[in-house]
């Protein structure tokens, strides 16, 4: 019985053609992951220290235009809270803000990604700028925010914050944090 050497020679074709395919596969799934793995990090960085310097600028009147490094410069316009100086009236010594990022989506090949977080203020020093004015300290509200990231040539920038709720609960930390538990009284 002869082989027909056509037969032969398309079985291994087809057999060269499926190994590339499916190394093909294979790499452009890792370059996929690598890609998403990168855009998600990235997106973490940008809106933990964005939602920070925001805050910061709230609290203690700081600069404005330093948000463009984070914040299109149509959100930085159109933010309300930046330009409302609630704490005009306090110096801020310092201040601990939170951010705990709830969710990501987005895919390798968008443009665009939206982000779901958790922000509240976990603790202020503030004083008063004239201690006579009985003037009391607002509060800040906690919030949950759905936020809208684009990305513009290799960078991304938050471009808007969208309020899901106001005062969500937020669930008490694995580890007993002492900083909160009451002073001793002598």
């Amino acid at each position: 019985m002869s082989r027909n050497k056509y037969a032969v020679a398309s079985r291994s074709i087809w057999y060269v053609l499926r190994t590339l395919l499916i190394i093909t596969a294979i790499v452009a799934l890792c370059l996929g992951v690598f890609v998403e793995g990168m855009y998600v990090s990235n997106l973490y960085i940008l809106v933990t220290e964005g939602l920070e310097a925001r805050a910061e600028c709230i609290l203690t009147d700081g600069a404005v235009l330093d948000l463009t490094e984070y914040f299109t410069e149509e959100f930085v316009r159109n933010d309300d809270a930046l330009y409302d100086g609630l704490y005009d009236e306090f110096t801020v010594s310092s201040f601990d803000f939170r951010v705990e990022v709830e969710g990501v989506r987005v895919l390798p090949w968008n443009r665009r990604a939206t982000m779901q977080v958790l922000t509240y203020l976990a603790a202020i020093n503030a004083s008063a700028n004239d201690p006579e004015s009985g003037a009391e300290l607002p509060e800040w509200t906690a919030a949950r925010y759905s936020i809208s990231l684009a990305r513009s040539g290799s960078r991304w920038y938050i471009t808007g914050l969208t309020l899901i709720e106001e005062n969500p609960e937020v669930e008490p930390a694995p580890t007993p944090n002492y900083s909160l538990l009451p002073s001793p009284t002598p």
